[in-house]
């Protein structure tokens, strides 16, 4: 008999000490600062998903895949139905235009992203960094996340060797302004 009280106690607490808000996707946990959640299906587009990562700071929003390729109607709905929920929290945080300036931040995010790949080709220091890890100046990922200032970038930089394994490279801050490079790690 105590064992089924505990076992009850202890699937009330992990019920209602959830930390996500499933009806407006908003996380409720107090040192969090409210991301919304986008949930996503079908096949990703990569590239898009690397650009929200790198404005999902100044948004607070985090996109998160719901389901694969495959998906009935039912789920469909299920997620169009909390996406629009969340739609409509986002509205009320950040005003009626908000997919249009989103849009513009991920073209600008593009756009820097050009303008970051473009000063690391030409510094020197970087290149020898990749010789270092036997990174070829084509093979290189990275993630990119925007700082305090608008023009400065926190770049971490990766590559992957022969047996596909993740080599992590360096990471760096770059000011689009300046052009300028500074090696962290």
């Amino acid at each position: 008999m105590t064992r089924r009280i505990l076992f009850l106690m202890l699937m009330i607490s992990m019920v209602s000490c959830t930390t996500k808000n499933v009806l407006t996707g908003e996380n409720s946990i107090s040192d969090d600062t409210s991301y919304f959640t986008i949930l996503h299906y079908g096949y990703p587009n990569i590239e898009r998903l690397m650009l929200e990562e790198v404005i999902s700071e100044k948004w607070n929003i985090k996109h998160k895949a719901a389901a694969g390729c495959v998906i009935d109607g039912r789920l469909k709905r299920k997620i169009d139905k909390e996406n629009k929920k969340t739609y409509a929290a986002i509205e009320k945080r950040y005003g009626k235009d908000w997919k249009l300036r989103y849009e513009k931040d991920l073209e600008d995010a593009a756009m820097k992203q050009v303008d970051i790949m473009d000063i690391l080709i030409t510094n020197k220091p970087f290149r020898a960094e990749l010789e270092k890890h036997n990174i070829e100046i084509d093979g290189v990922d990275k993630e990119v996340l925007q700082l305090n200032d608008p023009d400065t970038y926190e770049v971490e930089v990766y590559g992957f060797n022969s047996s596909n394994e993740r080599v992590n490279c360096c990471t760096l801050h770059v000011n689009t302004k300046n052009k300028t490079v500074y090696l962290i790690k």
